[in-house]
C-alpha cells in the first residue's frame, strides 16, 4: 500500500499529501472495495502497530544505507508512526478525487 517499487518517495524521504499518491496503479484490484471494512484487517494491523517493533527495524537498518542521512530516516520514520492514525481519512480522501479508484464503494 505504500512502496510499489519507490518507498517514500525515491531519495526524498517523504510521503506526499496526494489522495492517490502511493496507490496501485492498476485500478482494477480496487473494484471489490465496497467500504471502509474491506480494508480490514490491515487497516486495524497498521493503527495499532506497536511502537517497538518499529524502533527495532530502525536499529536494525546497516548504518551504510542511511550514512548522512540519519535524522532524515528519523524524522520520516516519527511522521509514519504518527500518520497511521489518520488512514482512515486518507482512505475516505481517494474517493473525493475525480479517478475515484473505488468505484463500487457504497
Amino acid at each position: 500500500m505504500i512502496d510499489h517499487g519507490f518507498a517514500f518517495n525515491g531519495p526524498n524521504w517523504d510521503f506526499p499529501d496526494a489522495p492517490l499518491q502511493g496507490l496501485y496503479p492498476r485500478r482494477l484490484v480496487y473494484e471489490s472495495v465496497r467500504s471502509l471494512d474491506d480494508f480490514a484487517p490491515w487497516l486495524d494491523q497498521t493503527m495499532h502497530f506497536p511502537e517497538e517493533v518499529m524502533d527495532q527495524a530502525w536499529k536494525a537498518i546497516p548504518p551504510e544505507w542511511i550514512e548522512d542521512e540519519e535524522d532524515a530516516v528519523a524524522q520520516l520514520l516519527g511522521r509514519l508512526f504518527e500518520r497511521r492514525k489518520l488512514l482512515p481519512e486518507l482512505i475516505a480522501a481517494c474517493r473525493q478525487v475525480r479517478t475515484n479508484p473505488f468505484p463500487n464503494w457504497r
